[in-house]
């Protein structure tokens, strides 16, 4: 991890649309630093006046690993501190989850925002072709005057917490992801290339005889069914549906 960078951005991205908002973001300072959010993340501050948490909102909540991560982060006095969060249709009440754990820490979020792109929960819908351009361009708008606010510091009050809408944001994603590393299927296009395993954000799939195999760790992130080259991976009613990732995003910027 470099120091004295002018902002450091953690990020969670399975099919890189919260990657690409965090690289816009970065790009308005001359010294950034982005850092991908996974199990093993040292806990160690970057020492940054301006940082900031980015990741997709998960059935109007937050990931079970960056909330994790949020949990042992130590953070700071005197530090900017900001979280934007991707979303499909539902954003429910995500950022004041995340300013929660910050209050129970003694801190506060000076700004959180969301941002609108492209679904990739492939298990439950698929967002059509000709639909995403305008989602897209949408996206990129409101990325660029969220940047633009980051920039110049604004501070932005985020509407109040509410511990019902947590447990059941949390509860409704139990419920449709239970169990989620036992319901992925692959089929006989697989060519065993173990891509799905290195774009796995938390390192969840091993291959074992050229195949896939799911642990029990998963964040139902869906990175896996995505990357395939062959599309060959499926999960629930996934199959057929086609594949996506933010077009700006290459997998090897994931890995």
């Amino acid at each position: 991890m470099c120091r004295n960078k002018d902002i450091a951005i953690y990020y969670f991205s399975a099919t890189g649309n919260s990657l690409k908002s965090a690289s816009v973001i970065a790009s308005r300072f001359d010294k950034s630093e982005l850092i991908k959010i996974n199990r093993m993340n040292v806990m160690e501050h970057p020492g940054s006046p301006i940082i900031g948490f980015v990741f997709p909102v998960y059935m109007g909540g937050v990931p079970d690993i960056v909330h994790h991560f949020l949990e042992n982060f130590p953070f700071q006095k005197d530090t900017y501190y900001f979280s934007v969060a991707t979303y499909y249709t539902y954003k429910g009440h995500t950022l004041p989850i995340v300013n929660k754990m910050l209050n129970n820490k003694g801190f506060r979020l000076s700004y959180g925002n969301y941002i609108p792109t492209v679904g990739n929960c492939l298990k439950e819908y698929e967002v059509k072709e000709n639909k995403r351009p305008s989602i897209l361009k949408k996206s990129t708008i409101i990325t660029e005057r969220i940047a633009d606010d980051i920039k110049n510091k604004t501070e932005k009050q985020l509407s109040h917490y509410c511990v019902i809408s947590e447990k059941l944001h949390k509860g409704a994603f139990k419920l449709f992801f239970k169990d989620s590393h036992r319901k992925f299927t692959v089929d006989n296009n697989c060519i065993g290339c173990g891509i799905c395993s290195k774009v796995c954000p938390v390192d969840n799939i091993v291959m074992k005889d050229g195949k896939p195999q799911w642990e029990a760790n998963c964040e139902s992130c869906h990175a896996c069914v995505h990357w395939c080259p062959k599309n060959a991976i499926s999960i629930g009613k996934s199959k057929g549906r086609l594949q996506y990732h933010n077009p700006d995003v290459k997998m090897s910027h994931l890995l």
